[in-house]
């Protein structure tokens, strides 16, 4: 039981770890969305919202074993970080979509050009329907803030080692895109054609 407690937390404080690198305020997914000043800020709620909720994660994980409803207030967090982590993936997708179905041929062949220019190529409906579900998340992720107090739960930090990023290049690199395997496999499979034709296609993927 408490082995696969330990593993459970081990898993959402890494989950964790990899929201914060890529809600950076340098990060690839802010520069997409900071045209739009009121999704930059939800994107930046976010990222304090989960700071919150990290300073007390290590007390709840410490009390699961012995008080329930800190067990299930975890397994709550698992699960609003798992629906962040989805978000990230589907905006994730549909760039890489884009660039196979060649609706930004220039943009895919010039290798310096900034991530930030991919946003002109995302759909007004593909963001708004990205907003809402950005709302959604903060809302569920606050609730869980508003219980912190009520559960007992006290800060304590750890001092983390974030991943080390690593630049982008022109190489197809599908270790950062989770699941919707057959579709994203097909779609590198047709980003490494286009280069064996000499194409050079640069994929920029947030990683």
């Amino acid at each position: 039981m408490e082995i696969g407690l330990a593993v459970g937390s081990a898993f959402l404080s890494s989950a964790l770890s990899v929201l914060f690198d890529r809600l950076s305020p340098n990060g690839d997914l802010l520069n997409m969305f900071k045209m739009d000043k009121c999704d930059a800020r939800l994107l930046k709620k976010l990222r304090m919202t989960l700071l919150g909720l990290q300073a007390v994660l290590s007390d709840a994980e410490n009390k699961q074993a012995s008080n329930p409803y800190v067990s299930q207030w975890l397994n709550e967090l698992q699960d609003a970080v798992d629906g962040a982590e989805n978000i990230i993936e589907e905006v994730n997708y549909e760039v890489l979509r884009l660039k196979v179905e060649g609706q930004h041929q220039n943009l895919a062949e010039t290798s310096n050009q900034q991530v930030s220019d991919l946003n002109l190529c995302l759909s007004d409906d593909f963001f708004l329907n990205i907003k809402e579900k950005l709302k959604e998340t903060i809302e569920t992720l606050e609730v869980l803030e508003k219980q912190i107090g009520c559960l007992g739960l006290k800060e304590h930090f750890i001092s983390t080692k974030q991943e080390t990023r690593t630049p982008s290049t022109s190489l197809v690199d599908d270790s950062g895109i989770f699941g919707r395997q057959n579709e994203i496999e097909n779609l590198i499979g047709r980003l490494l054609s286009m280069d064996t034709k000499g194409k050079n296609l640069a994929v920029f993927l947030l990683l």
